[in-house]
């Protein structure tokens, strides 16, 4: 049976069908929006209230909510690209780490120690190193999942590092050296297996980067600002022709507006649970596990 090319290409919680995921819930920033659409769609209410019972309001010419609409739809687009470009760059470090504990665990396996328990212990601290990256960039200290392959004791020693990655890369720094001493690594396969265990240490640097240097707070509040203006002007231009009508003409105008803030909101922290698109890191590590299992059982028959 061939695998279906389409599904394969797209969002895993995204359906095929256009109406089905236009109408998706779950992972929309719609819920997240709500509140605020509902305290904004008061607005308009309250100025039909004064503009019909108490103090006719002037009516605005639509034409400079024309321009100024489309500069703002050029600042939001280029809010959410940010917070995209942080996201994919977030994915292409993590394919590297992927990348980078597949080929030191097939050196070791083929290049190196013919003692299997320098082999196994190369293989199960490279897969730990992906498992203490997820914990770092998330601020936890969960290894339930590598129970099976660490001691209680270098749980425990992983826990209380400073850095947990470096910990790691520590480890498998001194496994790689212990091998060159002992003349049971060649040196080209050192320096290749070497490098790749930098590489490592690279592409979490590269996450600490993402995660510690939030979007410039000035754009930010800029853009924020820019949308409360424009929104808070918008009413003026259709009250009079549309009266009730306006509210819902408002949070037409509005849902998309404040959608957009929330994508690049969402986007800008790639590894946050609480982001709805946050990166699958859980699995990425999982595969990185099952690889290396596999790896290991290979070799031991």
């Amino acid at each position: 049976m061939k695998p279906n090319k389409t599904l394969l290409s797209t969002n895993r919680e995204e359906y095929p069908g256009f109406l089905r995921s236009a109408l998706i819930w779950k992972g929309s920033v719609t819920p997240r929006i709500i509140p605020s659409l509902m305290l904004a769609s008061l607005y308009p209410l309250a100025l039909i209230l004064l503009d019909r019972y108490w103090l006719t309001l002037a009516d605005l010419n639509v034409t400079p909510f024309e321009y100024t609409g489309a500069v703002l739809g050029l600042v939001l687009v280029f809010r959410t690209n940010a917070g995209h470009d942080r996201w994919w760059e977030a994915r292409k470090l993590w394919g590297g780490i992927t990348n980078q504990s597949r080929n030191i665990m097939i050196g070791a396996l083929n290049y190196g120690s013919e003692d299997m328990v320098w082999r196994q212990n190369l293989v199960k601290w490279t897969i730990a190193f992906s498992f203490a990256a997820k914990e770092a960039l998330r601020n936890g200290k969960n290894f339930e999942n590598l129970e099976d392959l660490l001691s209680a004791d270098e749980i425990q020693k992983l826990k209380a590092a400073p850095h947990m990655p470096l910990f790691v890369a520590g480890k498998i720094a001194a496994l790689l050296q212990q091998a060159r001493f002992t003349q049971q690594l060649e040196g080209y396969a050192f320096l290749e297996m070497e490098r790749q265990r930098t590489l490592l240490v690279d592409h979490i640097g590269g996450c600490e980067r993402i995660l510690k240097t939030p979007m410039p707070l000035v754009y930010a509040v800029k853009t924020r600002r820019f949308i409360l203006l424009f929104l808070l002007l918008l009413p003026f231009s259709f009250l009079n022709q549309a009266g009730f009508y306006s509210i819902p003409i408002f949070l037409l105008v509005a849902y998309p507006l404040l959608s957009l803030d929330r994508i690049g909101l969402e986007l800008q922290n790639p590894f946050a649970t609480e982001s709805l698109s946050h990166l699958p890191l859980d699995g990425i590590c999982q595969t990185i596990k099952s690889n290396g299992t596999a790896l290991l059982s290979y070799t031991a028959h």
